[in-house]
């Protein structure tokens, strides 16, 4: 160990004194060096001690992740709040000009469409849009898994709906009332504080930034709004960060999956069939029950919507259908809305398809006991938790509605299915066109789906929906789908 002598000037008389100043200094000196070093080693143990209980929780959590097409971080919960928190809430809103407060009525066509491609940056950066009206148009995966996707099911309404959630809604809304109170001299940028806790981030602060958004004849279109949170502590931060990487891992591979399987399946024969096997208008043999055509006027929840092919199959029939088509996916949705275009519309006053962003899993929002019936098509083996899915769409399920589920089975040969397709192109003479889309699907079934599919049998679906409160299985079947996958029905 090195010790440093300090230079020092003073008014002590005689070179002794100036001997015993030197001694004392070189040993205080010696001390606090000492001690320096002792700190110092402190904290790269404490800082070793970190690093390893990093490295085990990153292990447990690559461990736990799971195939990148399940649904994400388990365990996931809602934030919501109770009607007396809402009503005080709502009451303080009341008392001062917060913008949005009266925004009029979201319309998911022209509202939508007049935004045009939402100008997201860094996927890793929660980050949600506004309109002009500052009402919720589009979020990002970051922000819905940062903030448990409490955007869900308040899509086209104020940005209150989500402020209230924050723990410092209070500043939050005086201060917006403030630095928005002149509409012909909005900020450009505003910045502010918010505090959020999350059930299954805890508490998290964050600086929020919101952006104007201009339309191209400069006027203002909307606010882009980004949030870098603060997570209570590395572990936690460590763990958000690879739920994001999960999420945006299964986004990508939907995504992919979607601009390929369309072409394909709806070039087969099998996979109309299935369609119409869901909705009852071509039941095969070998069914336990049976399986009703979905009559006229009724109101169906199209969960995990997909690309649209349930959705836009019912809307064909023109018999007053009104269907509401949850789905999360980017890539899928756009799919959706460009294919089911003629048919969409921005309430359920009327017969058509509203295309809803929500996550299949969190169905907050849908009007309860409202529905006829629920289709989940080729969507359960994909949710981490299905009996809370069946649960929420049991409660959005009108008395005696019925729940359609399909989807592979544990018996489920993915050989088989896909040389039934090929034999299915080769028919239709489409084979060499849709090769590479062919291979694509295959592939993903087989390299990232794979580990997921084979999760029930008919019994076991069946069990499934009556420990989520539904009375009675309807109908049942372990041949749909060139006999690769199943369907079960159930009453509420």
């Amino acid at each position: 160990m090195k010790h440093s002598r300090k230079r020092i000037s003073g008014t002590l008389p005689g070179d002794a004194s100036r001997l015993s100043l030197t001694k004392e200094v070189i040993v205080s000196t010696n001390e606090s060096a000492l001690q320096e070093e002792l700190r110092r080693l402190r904290e790269e143990s404490a800082l070793l001690e970190e690093i390893k209980r990093l490295r085990q929780e990153n292990e447990r959590l690559k461990a736990e992740q799971g195939s990148i097409a399940g649904s994400g971080p388990r365990n996931l919960v809602p934030k919501e709040l109770s009607e007396e928190e809402r009503l005080q809430r709502e009451g303080f809103a009341d008392e001062v000009p917060v913008p949005g407060r009266h925004a009029p009525t979201f319309n998911i066509v022209n509202d939508l469409l007049s935004i045009g491609a939402v100008p997201w940056g860094d996927p890793l950066t929660p980050a949600y849009l506004l309109d002009k009206h500052y009402r919720i148009v589009d979020w990002n995966t970051a922000f819905g898994l940062a903030f448990d996707h409490s955007m869900d099911g308040r899509r086209g309404l104020s940005v209150l709906e989500w402020v209230y959630l924050l723990d410092n809604f209070e500043e939050s809304l005086s201060q917006s009332a403030k630095d928005f109170a002149d509409p012909n001299n909005l900020p450009r940028i505003h910045v502010e504080p918010i505090i959020y806790t999350s059930p299954n981030y805890g508490k998290i602060v964050a600086k929020k930034r919101a952006y104007q958004v201009p339309d191209d004849a400069g006027q203002l279109l909307g606010w882009l709004v980004t949030l870098a949170p603060k997570f209570p502590d590395a572990a936690t931060s460590l763990r958000y960060k690879r739920d994001l990487f999960a999420n945006l891992k299964r986004e990508m591979v939907w995504s992919e999956y979607a601009m390929s399987y369309d072409s394909v399946l709806l070039s087969s024969r099998v996979y109309p069939e299935l369609l119409n096997h869901m909705i009852g208008e071509a039941v095969p043999a070998g069914g336990n029950g049976k399986l009703n055509p979905i009559g006229r006027g009724a109101r169906i929840l199209d969960v995990g919507a997909g690309t649209g092919n349930i959705a836009r199959l019912l809307a064909h029939f023109k018999r007053g259908h009104v269907i509401f088509a949850i789905e999360n996916n980017a890539g899928m949705l756009d799919l959706l809305n460009s294919k089911c275009a003629p048919h969409l519309r921005f309430d359920d006053n009327g017969p058509g398809i509203l295309a809803i962003k929500q996550d299949a899993s969190m169905l907050f929002g849908l009007p309860e006991a409202s529905f006829d019936f629920a289709i989940l098509n080729n969507v359960a083996y994909a949710l981490a938790d299905p009996v809370a899915c069946f649960r929420q769409v049991r409660a959005a399920l009108m008395p005696k509605g019925e729940i359609r589920v399909s989807g592979p089975q544990k018996s489920t040969d993915l050989e088989k299915l896909f040389s039934r397709i090929a034999e299915d192109l080769e028919v239709a003479g489409r084979t060499a066109e849709l090769k590479d889309d062919f291979d694509r699907v295959r592939e993903i079934n087989q390299k990232a789906l794979n580990s997921i599919l084979y999760r029930w049998n008919v019994d076991e679906m069946s069990n499934l929906l009556k420990s989520a409160g539904f009375s009675q299985i309807t109908y049942s079947t372990d041949t749909a789908y060139a006999g690769q996958a199943m369907i079960v029905a159930a009453r509420k």
